[in-house]
């Protein structure tokens, strides 16, 4: 069964954020658009901003996501999951492209209550399926 855009969307700010991600904002755009959500969040370190992207990777491949393959390098990397846009950067390449600027007509969603509303994951390691 497929995943909701909202639902996925509030799932990648959820794994950014245990990842270590700084500051994620939540866009829920007009429609029109050729996504649905953009998510921005900021890394302290290329290396972080690297792990953020990964983990929504893995996460959308166990989870059957589709997903175009990822872009950037560096201090700015993203992911497109078709519906869902992530960005993840560095705190100077966030400042340096304002890409806040981009959506001035979006909705801001409240991510911590969207989260609250959700089912928790499951445990990667215990989705393997592996028994002892």
């Amino acid at each position: 069964m497929p995943v909701p855009s909202r639902e996925l969307a509030l799932r990648c700010v959820d794994l950014c954020l245990n990842k270590g991600g700084i500051d994620p904002i939540l866009y829920h755009l007009p429609q029109g658009q050729l996504f649905d959500f953009a998510v921005l969040v900021t890394g302290r370190s290329e290396r972080q901003v690297h792990a953020i992207v990964d983990e929504v990777l893995h996460f959308c491949k166990r989870s059957g996501i589709h997903h175009h393959p990822v872009e950037g390098g560096g201090g700015w990397q993203l992911i497109d999951c078709f519906d869902v846009v992530v960005h993840a950067l560095t705190a100077e390449l966030r400042e340096f492209y304002r890409l806040d600027r981009l959506w001035p007509g979006s909705e801001i969603i409240d991510h911590d209550s969207g989260l609250a509303g959700l089912p928790k994951l499951p445990d990667a390691a215990a989705s393997t399926g592996g028994t002892d």
